[in-house]
């Protein structure tokens, strides 16, 4: 009798964890970087960072991050691909690194940001990989970066976890769905 009243306890709060899973939200849409929840860095202290995330009909997904200075969009630095399809280059036009911008570290112009991804739930959980040739004083190297992006169980508060060959420990950034 113990053990059928912990199964039926069990199954009561698998139940109702589900069912505070807004399943109708997904990555699309606007998102606003909570500086307060994420990880501190020189870079949200000038700059706030607004991501896109769309769908078109043929499955790519594009990422747009906006970044804003005074209200106004100082830099865009953008990848699309579709997940699960290989990699997709994506031409560099401005030095400007803007995760780094304050670091000295320049994006190598001329060259390709390769960017591809795999869904790990469709359409609320992406893993992403970019790959960046950037200039610094020892010469040019190649940067890899993975993005985990995730949402909450409402699907208000988006999670990206990045993780860079450079870096020994992840930053994490909290976003805010942004309702128009």
């Amino acid at each position: 009798m113990k053990k059928l009243t912990l199964f039926l306890t069990a199954a009561l709060f698998i139940t109702l964890l589900q069912s505070c899973t807004n399943t109708d939200k997904k990555l699309y849409g606007t998102w606003k970087l909570d500086t307060k929840q994420s990880t501190d860095l020189v870079t949200w202290r000038y700059r706030q960072l607004e991501v896109n995330i769309e769908k078109n009909e043929q499955g790519v997904v594009s990422i747009v991050n906006n970044w804003m200075e005074r209200g106004k969009v100082a830099n865009i630095d953008s990848m699309a691909f579709v997940p699960g399809q290989g990699v997709t280059e994506i031409p560099v036009t401005s030095q400007i690194w803007p995760e780094n911008w304050y670091m000295g570290v320049l994006a190598k112009l001329g060259t390709m940001k390769k960017a591809s991804g795999e869904w790990q739930e469709p359409d609320r959980k992406l893993a992403v990989t970019r790959e960046l040739t950037v200039e610094i004083s020892q010469g040019d190297t190649v940067f890899e970066t993975t993005f985990e992006y995730s949402l909450d169980r409402r699907g208000d508060t988006m999670t990206i976890i990045e993780k860079r060959s450079t870096r020994p420990t992840p930053i994490t950034l909290v976003l805010t769905r942004v309702v128009e």
